[in-house]
């Protein structure tokens, strides 16, 4: 790899032996995927938000960076908190949680605690460099931003927030960001969640294409989050619609190399038999966490009812905030709704003391990832609840 004068000094100690670690950390994820140079990023985003025992080096890199006086050299937010406060277990699980916190601020974290960063503290412009973890940011900020960022790790994510700088390779790169597939649509009922679960399934790493469909800001952010999840995906486009695709032409070098149809039917499979969602204990919103709008859409479902189970929305902090102060709000809790900012992949992955209920999700990401959870539509997990005939 080719490195500047400063890269080059910088590797050797010269701004302290924890920056020249995080910089010779970066050059070998460079060198393993072919990268020529180290470039400046705009911003980053930190997955590592949890203090949990098996990221011990991680742990041990922050403490060094602090000791020694680093700053990050671009805005930098963080994911979720992983629910200390939700339960006695999560209190033992994630002990260290206040410390790791603090330290992540004191090397200048902006303390957003959200996977939705791109919605409020760290909104990307099209064509920005990024040094992004956490797949549903990522997806969103290459595929509804037209911003470039790999899906970095989460020791590669210090590592570029603290020396401002990533390798240039995989979706940094124009010929990375082609079509891979085309996805035809023949739906009646959008879902759009259980879509892009089902597309990353076809897909699996590869680009997909969409054709025309017209996603609103939260359907392009449920579908990207579950893509990413179900099949790694890393970047869409939606012919029209996603700033890369305002054409077939634009996003293909030639003829689609393979063309799929996602039907009604593809979707329908996803969601459980009724039977086995009224098994469930839990009914859970929010992965990603929950805008304003989307409390807002979902809240009102809940007025004047009663929930007949445990329903939990987990919403973005900044989000909380405004939703907190509204009437809203007040009849949401009142219908019996817990209302949380912390992530729920994290704060239910240890449901020993409220029983090993089953879940039950609109979520395509939760239900991939957390276990002992089922999948329904946005109707069918409100029936369940119980607000929905």
């Amino acid at each position: 790899m080719d490195l500047t004068g400063s890269q080059q000094a910088m590797l050797a100690g010269s701004e302290g032996e924890a920056l020249g670690l995080c910089l010779q950390s970066l050059v070998r994820y460079g060198d393993a995927f072919g990268a020529r140079r180290l470039v400046p990023i705009r911003s980053a985003h930190l997955t590592g938000s949890f203090r949990i025992y098996f990221y011990s080096a991680y742990y041990e890199l922050v403490g060094r960076l602090v000791s020694e006086g680093v700053k990050f050299r671009v805005p930098t937010t963080l994911n979720p908190h992983p629910g200390y406060d939700f339960s006695p277990q999560n209190r033992i699980v994630f002990r260290g949680q206040k410390l790791h916190e603090e330290r992540l601020e004191a090397l200048g974290v902006i303390p957003n605690y959200s996977c939705v960063c791109y919605h409020h503290r760290n909104v990307p412009e099209f064509g920005d460099i990024l040094g992004w973890a956490e797949s549903s940011a990522v997806i969103w900020a290459n595929s509804v931003r037209g911003a470039r960022t790999n899906r970095n790790s989460i020791m590669m994510d210090i590592c570029q927030a603290a020396t401002g700088l990533t390798p240039e390779f995989g979706y940094l790169l124009d010929e990375n960001r082609r079509g891979h597939l085309l996805v035809k649509l023949d739906i009646e009922r959008m879902d759009a969640a259980a879509l892009g679960y089902v597309i990353g399934k076809l897909a699996v790493d590869r680009v997909p294409v969409l054709t025309h469909y017209p996603f609103n800001q939260t359907e392009l952010k449920n579908m990207g989050a579950a893509m990413a999840s179900s099949g790694g995906v890393t970047l869409f486009h939606v012919v029209g619609l996603t700033p890369e695709a305002p054409s077939l032409e634009a996003v293909f070098d030639a003829e689609p190399a393979e063309v799929v149809t996602v039907t009604q039917e593809d979707l329908d499979e996803l969601s459980e038999a009724r039977e086995i969602q009224e098994q469930s204990g839990l009914v859970v919103f929010g992965c990603p966490q929950m805008t304003l709008e989307e409390a807002e859409e979902i809240g009102t479902h809940f007025v004047g009812k009663q929930v007949n189970r445990r329903v939990l929305f987990h919403m973005m902090p900044d989000a909380y905030e405004d939703f907190s102060r509204t009437a809203l709000c007040r009849e949401v809790e009142r219908a019996g709704v817990e209302v949380w900012q912390h992530c729920p992949l994290a704060g239910l992955s240890l449901r020993i003391g409220i029983g090993r209920q089953q879940v039950l999700t609109n979520s395509g990401k939760l239900s991939y990832y957390l276990a002992g959870t089922k999948y329904g539509t946005l109707d069918e997990v409100l029936r369940v609840a119980g607000v929905l005939a």
